[in-house]
């Protein structure tokens, strides 16, 4: 029976993955020439199973933190920080260390989180729908409580509801570089654009966050 390697990440969620046969490369890159997660995926498609376990460890908070701002408060964050390591050790036999091995690691997690935008698009339609079909009328759900001055838990809720709102190239821009320090050109592989369209698409997200967030702001201080 094939063993199973089992894996500890994002808060104790165990993920297995099944094993693969030695994939020794020719002509990579000498290790030195690599960054450290590019140098551990060479060793782990060499045979070195320890070495996929130092990825997972190394870029779990990143990878569960850009889903988590991505996609907000989602049931589905954890299931799909399990798929963002799955596939990572799908690709162990074709993964080339070409550029930051976080640039190829986000743009696994964006077209994930993307696949999922489109999905809960599509569902909250059919829900709209669902509910255009039916007579009844919304709830008032209008807040009249006495609103207090923000704290830092409050503010951090009112700036992922912005960003939660913006179109989800705008938002993962923003939190590629803000929040993991990605250049203009690793934004621009992981989103498919040169770096000049990443620099227009921050400054237009900046601005739109701007404005959203002094909207926010001022809806809590009514």
């Amino acid at each position: 029976m094939a063993r199973l390697k089992s894996l500890q990440f994002a808060g104790g969620l165990a993920c297995a993955f099944p094993p693969c046969p030695c994939l020794a490369k020719q002509g990579l890159m000498a290790r030195g020439n690599l960054d450290v997660g590019a140098a551990w995926m060479v060793q782990f498609q060499n045979g070195d199973d320890a070495a996929f376990d130092k990825i997972v460890i190394e870029y779990q908070g990143s990878v569960f933190g850009m889903l988590r701002k991505t996609l907000g408060s989602h049931s589905m964050i954890e299931d799909l920080a399990q798929e963002v390591f799955l596939r990572v050790w799908r690709a162990r036999d074709r993964y080339q260390p070409r550029g930051l091995f976080t640039t190829w690691l986000f743009r696994i997690a964006f077209n994930l989180a993307l696949n999922q935008i489109r999905d809960d698009s599509r569902k909250k339609a059919q829900s709209v729908q669902d509910l255009e079909s039916k007579q009844g009328e919304l709830p008032d759900l209008a807040d009249n409580s006495v609103t207090q001055p923000l704290d830092e838990q409050e503010w951090s809720k009112i700036l992922d509801e912005a960003l939660a709102d913006l179109p989800e190239n705008q938002r993962v821009a923003l939190v590629l570089q803000h929040y993991e320090g990605l250049d203009l050109a690793a934004i621009g592989e992981v989103l498919d654009i040169s770096p000049k369209a990443v620099k227009s698409l921050l400054h237009r997200s900046r601005e739109k966050l701007k404005a959203m967030l002094v909207h926010l702001r001022g809806r809590e201080d009514d």
